[in-house]
Order: structure tokens, then sequence, then C-alpha cells
């Protein structure tokens, strides 16, 4: 399920004239490849997500805010204390929810959902680096999976 990002058109308009003042191109002129390719902008959608994703990062690391590592738990097992699998592959326990508003914009949802959408290796790479080096990672992943196609649903994890 992707969520609705209602309010990313007026800022990635904003985003958009900006790369057009900087490139010095035309009011209607094509800007989505300058600023991937030129500005090493990510798409509003996948800026978001990437941001996200460096929270979850931070929690994990536990350099982040109390109230944000509070919400991104690994699953535990109740029946047994083996260790499971999920934890060998870095997932996070992602909470269930009542509503679809929720669900979209709660970050203890959120958070975690995106995290297990990345793959299991970038997950322990990104994990057993420094920070500087498991951002760059992070958004090497991103740029990589949205240059294969061009196409704005690319970018997006989920």
């Amino acid at each position: 399920m992707s969520p609705k990002l209602t309010a990313c058109p007026p800022i990635q308009s904003v985003l958009n004239a900006a790369a057009r003042l900087i490139a010095h191109l035309p009011k209607f002129s094509h800007i989505s490849s300058f600023m991937i390719n030129q500005l090493h902008w990510l798409p509003l959608t996948a800026r978001i997500q990437f941001k996200v994703l460096v929270l979850v990062l931070k929690s994990k690391l536990g350099i982040a805010p109390k109230y944000l590592r509070d919400h991104i738990r690994s699953p535990l097992s109740s029946v047994s204390h083996r260790p499971l699998r999920s934890l060998v592959r870095h997932t996070l326990f992602v909470p269930r929810v009542r509503t679809t508003l929720a669900q979209t914009r709660s970050f203890a949802t959120i958070g975690p959902t995106l995290w297990n959408a990345l793959p299991s290796s970038l997950r322990v790479i990104i994990l057993s680096g420094s920070l500087p080096t498991a951002l760059s990672l992070l958004k090497t992943f991103f740029f990589s999976r949205g240059s294969r196609t061009g196409s704005a649903t690319e970018w997006s994890l989920l």
C-alpha cells in the first residue's frame, strides 16, 4: 500500500522552480533529469522515504531521540527464547493499526515498513558501517533504483 502524499505537488513545484533558477532554464522546460543527474536531488517521494529511513537507521543505532527509538522494535518470539530468522535479516516489527490514515502517516508504522522493504543485504551493510557510509549507501540505493527506468513510480519503495 503506497502512502498518499497530498501536499507533495506544491512542494515538488517549488523544487522544480529552484532547479530551473539554478540551471537558468525557461519556465516550461523539463527539469527532472537535470535535478537527478546534475544536482543529485531525489524526487520528493523518494526524499521523504530517505529521510524516514535515516530516522529509522538512527533509531537502530541508538542516536535518535528516545521518543523515536521507542517506536522501532525488533520482532520477538513469545513462544520460545530461540532467536527468530527475522532478527538475522534485521527486519522490524510493524504494528497493526486500525485506520488507513494511521497506517500511512504514523512513524511507528511507515518507518518499519520502509525499512523492511529494503533488501536484507543492504540492511546488513548499512548497520555494519559508520553513519556517513550508511547514508551514502542508502542514497545510492535510491538513485540506482530510480535510474533504471526513470519513471516516478520506480523511486518509491512501497
